[in-house]
This record gives C-alpha cells, sequence and structure tokens, in this order.
C-alpha cells in the first residue's frame, strides 16, 4: 500500500511491525524475522527515521517507535504531493527545451511507432496527460479489444477532461461493442454517427495527435501495424480542423430511456410535418409564423422543442439532420429512428 509513496516492501512490513508495539528493539525484530541480519534491520529502522515513520526512543539507538499514520503517512503524502508539483512546475521549461530541439522548418514533428506494446503505451500515456480534451474518430483498426470499455476514459472523464467520439457506422454495426458505448456515454462522452470516415484518429488537447499506419497491400510491409504520433504543427492542425468539419456533419447519438443507443428521439410526425418542411427549407421564424399562422413565441418554442429531438445545437444542424433523413420531402412525416443494437468504443489506441 505504501509503495505507492516510493516507501520501499522493506520499510512497509517494518512499520507495519512497530505499529502493534509502543516500543520495539532491533533484538525483537531480528527475532521476529530471523532470516534478516541486525544490520539489514538496522538500515530499514534508519530509512524509516528519514521517511518521518518512526523515531527512536533511546540514545543507542536500538529501540524505536512507529509515529503515528494519521501523522506520519499523511505528511508523506503531502511531501510527494509538493514534489510532484515542483515537478509539474518544470514542465513548461521542459517544453520549452523540446520545441527549441523542433524548429518551424523541422520535419521532426512526427514519431513512428512500431511495436504493438509501445503503441498502447503512448495512448494511454497521452491520453493521461490530456488536461481539456480528447477527440477521436472511432473505427478500425484497433490494437486492445474495442467490446470492452476503456477505464482510462472512464477516469478521465471523471476527472473533468471532455471526449467527443465520432463512430464509424460500420463499427456500431458490429457485434459485442454495446456495452463499451454505453459505458462511455453514460459516463458523459459525446458521441456521433458518420456513415464513414477517413481513418482512426485521435487528438489529445492541441497537443499531439495519433493515427495508424498500415502497410501497402502486395508489399512485404503489408499488415504490419504502427501509429504516427504528431506533435505540434500545421500538420496537427489541419487534423484538429478535419476533425471539427466531421463533428458538425455527424449525427449525435445518445441513449434512449431503455438505455440503447439511438439518433435521436421519436419525432411527432404529423404536427410538426409542415415546420419541419419549413426548418428544412432554411425559413426564418417570420416566413414560418406566417405559413403556419401560429404566434412567434409559438414558432420559437416548437422549433426549440424540435432542435432538442433532433440533439441538434443549431438550426442550420437541425436543417442538416432533416434533411439527410428525409423530412424535407412533400407532405413526409419525421419516421421515429431505429435503435441500433449493436455497442460501439469510445477512442480505443489508435
Amino acid at each position: 500500500m505504501l509503495e505507492e509513496l516510493s516507501v520501499p516492501p522493506d520499510e512497509e512490513q517494518t512499520y507495519r511491525q512497530l505499529l502493534s508495539h509502543p516500543r520495539v528493539s532491533v533484538a525483537d525484530l531480528v527475532a521476529q524475522q530471523p532470516q534478516w541480519s541486525a544490520e539489514r534491520i538496522e538500515a530499514v529502522l534508519r530509512s524509516l527515521v528519514e521517511l518521518g515513520l518512526a523515531v527512536q526512543t533511546d540514545q543507542t539507538g536500538t529501540a524505536y517507535a512507529a509515529i503515528s499514520p494519521d501523522v506520519a503517512v499523511a505528511g508523506l503524502i503531502r511531501v510527494r504531493i509538493e514534489a510532484a508539483r515542483r515537478a509539474e512546475y518544470a514542465v513548461p521549461e521542459l517544453m520549452a527545451a523540446f520545441w527549441r530541439g523542433r524548429p518551424a522548418h523541422s520535419r521532426d514533428f512526427v514519431d513512428v511507432i512500431t511495436d504493438e506494446h509501445s503503441i498502447t503505451e503512448r495512448w494511454y500515456q497521452l491520453q493521461r496527460a490530456a488536461q481539456r480534451e480528447v477527440r477521436g474518430f472511432d473505427c478500425p483498426p484497433y490494437f486492445v479489444d474495442p467490446t470492452d470499455p476503456d477505464p482510462m476514459e472512464l477516469e478521465r472523464l471523471a476527472a473533468g477532461v471532455s471526449y467527443r467520439v465520432i463512430y464509424a457506422e460500420e463499427v456500431l454495426q458490429a457485434p459485442g461493442r454495446w456495452r463499451d458505448v454505453e459505458a462511455g456515454i453514460s459516463a458523459g462522452e459525446q458521441a456521433r454517427v458518420m456513415q464513414r470516415l477517413p481513418s482512426k484518429l485521435t487528438l489529445f488537447d492541441d497537443v499531439a495527435a495519433t493515427l495508424p499506419l498500415t502497410g501497402r497491400p502486395g508489399s512485404r510491409e503489408a499488415g504490419s501495424k504502427a501509429v504516427i504520433v504528431v506533435h505540434r504543427s500545421p500538420m496537427l492542425d489541419a487534423l484538429a480542423a478535419l476533425f471539427e468539419a466531421y463533428w458538425d456533419q455527424a449525427v449525435p447519438l445518445v441513449l434512449d430511456a431503455q438505455g440503447v443507443p439511438t439518433t435521436g428521439a421519436p419525432m411527432a410526425s404529423a404536427e410538426d410535418a409542415e415546420l419541419i418542411r419549413l426548418l428544412a427549407a432554411g425559413f426564418g421564424n417570420d416566413v414560418i409564423q406566417r405559413a403556419l399562422g401560429v404566434s412567434a413565441s409559438t414558432v420559437q418554442r416548437r422549433v426549440h422543442e424540435l432542435m432538442e429531438r433532433l440533439g441538434a445545437k443549431t438550426r442550420f444542424q437541425a436543417g442538416l439532420l432533416l434533411g439527410r433523413r428525409g423530412a424535407a420531402s412533400a407532405g413526409a412525416s419525421l419516421a421515429p429512428p431505429s435503435p441500433i443494437h449493436s455497442r460501439g468504443g469510445p477512442c480505443n489506441p489508435a
């Protein structure tokens, strides 16, 4: 347990022994642990004193007592926190040195990782370092089982990091993926769906991105797996812009009352048919008000309700979603969307 605070196993074991007695001598500990020499025990006891977990109780240095955990362990935690903060303060200086070695015209803003274990480790490292937002295109290939919920994503969501993920339609049609996407959305992930995505992609704040690199079909590298890590550069800016462009076009994915993923709640088909046609055509509230013969407040309320049911943030996005669903055809009503009975993953390692 105390190993998390950089307390070695021998020291923790001896500290636990000290806790059980008000005063313990070196000879007592030798008798309790005959496999340890007196020199080893004395070294461990000196280490406990330096860590603030024990104190000498006589002038000869042969008897020791444990300091109560609420004082000793709590103090050790504060020391480790302060050390971590000091290290954090050094990050800007270290990053400045990092970028000085990579001037704007440098080609060294891309790393290529070919070992699968290193790929997974690097991806989780970047995810742990994200402070604001993780964005991703979720589609094959995967280097870990995509049907399992990503514990790192759930942890970072709980820490306040935002996740925006766009799933390829093929991902949501694959068996065994529902548990993953349900866990992510339930924890706060913002999820959307597109019919196709250009590539797997994960963006970590505005600091780095990962992309898969596969061998060309028919070549010696065919089927090989590698990942490109892109650091701050015009390429990273372009990848971020690509994600935002797809995000604006993607259909929101939410959970219905039964916890089933769906692209929206059922619409009121007959009463909203005319409003849907006018809104999808791009008409403003004044035109819609005259066409429907209702008050301005009624138009605003009904448009707002319609946008909520669609999961749209703006009128323009609502029009795109309606057009995609074919709701603007003459006399058509907006049919309830079909639930997606499969599972999808948050951002799995690129």
